[in-house]
């Protein structure tokens, strides 16, 4: 399988970008500038893509699913806000549709289906394009993660359509290996769940949503 990823410069994408490696995919590394094309080739990356827009109508052509981490704007370089990174999102869902991608999994946030005006809200309309994906005709999955940590990861996650957690977290590690596995995982598709640190092996949590 081809996959290309989104925000593979960020500190989760190239974890992601080094497990697809070594569990035997392709990769095309989607990043913001060169500076990042060594670190991303040493980590496995087969292909390396400086984002520009008007390379969206033909940027998942030959790929069989892509990986996007939302919290990585390929624009961010030009210091667009956070409304920008929704309509980047939307703007790609529709092209990997319109360019025949099978898979999509997306890294969104466990506070994506906050209201608009919650008090408690700090990462800005994530459902956005949450909906917009879960609308597609992509087989799609939506992760919603914890707060990201530094911890090494342990492989054991909890995983579920919605955690009774107020203060989830979870190690970037382990993040990138649910993303990965998520590509094949069957009992993935076309679902939205959060993840967390847990105690659950991360295939056997998947395989129980």
């Amino acid at each position: 399988m081809k996959v290309i990823v989104f925000g593979a410069h960020s500190s989760v994408g190239e974890l992601v970008v080094s497990k697809l490696m070594k569990n035997g995919y392709q990769s095309c590394a989607v990043i913001s500038n060169e500076n990042q094309i060594e670190t991303l080739k040493k980590l496995g990356a087969n292909e390396l893509v400086i984002y520009e827009e008007k390379l969206l109508p033909s940027l998942f052509q030959g790929y069989d699913a892509a990986i996007y981490l939302t919290g990585i704007n390929p624009r961010a370089k030009a210091g667009r806000t956070v409304m920008v990174d929704h309509e980047s999102v939307i703007e790609t869902v529709k092209e990997a549709e319109k360019q025949g991608v099978q898979r999509f999994v997306m890294m969104s946030a466990i506070t994506a289906n906050e209201a608009e005006g919650d008090e408690s809200r700090d990462i800005g309309a994530k459902e956005m394009p949450d909906e917009l994906l879960r609308q597609s005709n992509l087989t799609y999955t939506v992760i919603q993660p914890g707060a990201v940590t530094d911890k090494p990861g342990d492989g054991k996650i909890s995983a579920a359509v919605t955690l009774e957690e107020n203060d989830a977290e979870i190690s970037r590690e382990d993040l990138a290996e649910v993303l990965v596995k998520s590509l094949e995982a069957e009992r993935t598709f076309n679902k939205t769940f959060e993840v967390a640190d847990g105690d659950t092996m991360i295939t056997k949590a998947l395989s129980s949503l």
